[in-house]
């Protein structure tokens, strides 16, 4: 991920943390938009449930968390964007449990890649934080 930005080569590690969580960012929008997409697809009430828990678990994250941990990243509040950060992965762990038992999940790539990317992100901070 951080290879397909040309600015990561000369980056210092804040701006690597800045990359990685605009990756990660696009990345949850691109599985919520996805899971739409899905909902509106889908003809089986049980699946159509659990994709609307994971709907409303991505929403927050894209409108609110994600945008915010951003904002605290830029201004130096390591902890708050690792938090916010970090949350993605949560809500994308909480999407998959939602799958068990006769549903298989639909998102499962979706929600592994939002996990591997908030992991790096929040990997990256952690060294800003050590300062």
């Amino acid at each position: 991920s951080l290879q397909s930005n040309p600015q990561s080569a000369t980056a210092d590690v804040k701006g690597l943390a800045q990359i990685m969580a605009d990756i990660l960012l696009a990345n949850v929008t691109d599985t919520l938009n996805y899971i739409e997409g899905l909902i509106k697809q889908s003809p089986e009430p049980e699946l159509e449930r659990s994709l609307t828990y994971c709907a409303e678990l991505y929403i927050p994250v894209v409108k609110y968390t994600l945008p915010q941990a951003i904002d605290a990243l830029s201004k130096g509040h390591y902890r708050f964007a690792n938090y916010g950060i970090s949350d993605a992965a949560k809500e994308a762990d909480t999407c998959e449990k939602k799958f068990s038992g006769s549903i298989q999940s639909p998102l499962t790539d979706w929600n592994n890649l939002v996990d591997g990317l908030s992991d790096v992100a929040v990997d990256i901070v952690n060294i800003l934080l050590k300062g």
